[in-house]
């Protein structure tokens, strides 16, 4: 059973981030009495009962159709003549095999810079036959060979995944050590491309930085030790009290640095950099936190605390019920059913402007046991736009509280919601001034 353990917890996680619709989810007895495939959760794979009362897992099919009635598709796919490597696998029909493929970015430029051809897996398919096949093709050249598929949709059970994650030769990630700005395995394999290190800290660069947290990864466990949040404040504060600033856009003209707290694919990061000859006329250079961390600790004596708070004083005024009286607080799956529609009601309500009526809707959500990172940031958009900022940074360190104790590892989200708080303390700040 710990298989599909694996699964309804990983839906589950991505529910909890989306919540697009509700979910009617299937029990693993329910799977057993029925003796059919099913799609579990819509994670990508379905499990069913065989003939012979076995288990049955596989992937589901890449694609939806488009209700095609002939039988005139076929799926195709694209290789490299000279090394007889497939890069692109794909469905259509008419001369779909040979048209340019304007989202299919990289494939193109592979057939652009190589000799290539294509050849058809099968013909004469109905659309479901061929949505069928070629996800069926895509696992087989996954699980049975080293081509690098540049498809950017591939099926789940795979034993490799396409190629747009760091290579191979991607340097081992460590702690309190900057990593690199990858090199994608497809990027390194069919255009050379190369892991490219951050630019080297330089004190009059930090005039003006922003934070870049696009493209964070796992990584950041590891090379902050699990305390990401300790390293950046202290940067930040440090920087902050020897008159550098901390700006929003990292293209604002006055822009002197970027510092990275994760990592990147080296093409992105091209893509920054071009932008910014665009609009600003010059490079930006690149540093990671932790090589600005290590520069300010040599460079300064006297780093900062990670603590900005300077004894403020934040008394919020509210009737939610306290976190150990929430209904379902140990059942997600319940609280979801319960608490989403005062959810959905209230940011219908926060939309229109009705912000107390907002703030009732996702007490009433939070009570019945809806707990998702949704619901929590519509409390503080609420609360900041009402300016009531006590509210808003106590509402935020629930929020941080309960990923610390149910998501330990999600350091990311922590993050994020560490930004907005340090944000409400400046203005709350600003306004007990006034």
């Amino acid at each position: 059973m710990k298989i599909f353990n694996k699964f309804f917890v990983r839906k589950e996680e991505n529910v909890k981030e989306i919540h697009k619709s509700n979910v009617v989810e299937e029990e693993v007895d329910e799977i057993s009495d029925n003796k059919q495939s099913k799609n579990i959760l819509g994670v990508g794979i379905s499990v069913g009962i065989t003939p012979e009362n076995e288990i049955s897992i596989n992937s589901l099919p890449i694609g939806m159709p488009t209700d095609g009635k002939t039988n005139d598709y076929y799926v195709y796919e694209w290789f490299i003549k000279e090394t007889g490597e497939v890069f692109y696998v794909g469905k259509g029909r008419g001369n779909r095999y040979k048209e340019f493929h304007q989202r299919a970015y990289a494939a193109e430029k592979i057939r652009e810079m190589y000799e290539t051809d294509s050849r058809f897996v099968d013909t004469g398919l109905t659309e479901m036959e061929a949505i069928e096949l070629e996800s069926q093709e895509m696992t087989r050249i996954l699980n049975e060979t080293s081509d690098r598929l540049t498809n950017r949709i591939t099926p789940f059970l795979t034993n490799r995944d396409n190629g747009y994650g760091p290579s191979p030769s991607t340097p081992e990630i460590q702690l309190e050590v900057a990593p690199v700005l990858y090199a994608n395995e497809i990027d390194e394999h069919y255009f050379n491309v190369k892991h490219r290190p951050f630019d080297k800290v330089e004190y009059k660069k930090l005039k003006s930085v922003s934070f870049i947290t696009t493209g964070i990864r796992d990584e950041i466990t590891i090379i902050y030790g699990g305390q990401v949040e300790k390293y950046k404040n202290e940067v930040m504060n440090t920087l902050k009290a020897n008159g550098n600033k901390i700006l929003k856009s990292k293209m604002a003209k006055s822009i002197t640095a970027w510092i990275y707290i994760g990592t990147d694919d080296v093409h992105n990061y091209l893509i920054d950099q071009k932008k910014a000859h665009e609009k600003l006329g010059r490079e930006i250079p690149v540093y990671h936190l932790i090589d600005v961390w290590k520069f300010l600790k040599a460079e300064i004596n006297d780093i900062a605390s990670s603590n900005s708070e300077a004894e403020l004083a934040i008394n919020p005024f509210h009737d939610r019920v306290p976190l150990q009286d929430i209904k379902n607080l140990h059942d997600w799956r319940k609280g979801f059913k319960e608490g989403f529609s005062y959810y959905e009601r209230g940011d219908v309500e926060r939309k229109a402007g009705n912000i107390d009526k907002a703030i009732e809707l996702y007490d009433a959500a939070r009570y019945h046991g809806y707990n998702a990172p949704v619901l929590y940031n519509a409390y503080a958009m609420a609360y900041r736009k009402v300016k009531d900022y006590e509210n808003e940074i106590t509402i935020l360190d629930e929020a941080i509280e309960r990923v610390k104790v149910e998501k330990p590892d999600n350091e990311v989200l922590v993050m994020k919601y560490n930004d907005r708080r340090a944000k409400a303390i400046e203005l709350l700040k600003k306004q007990k001034l006034k």
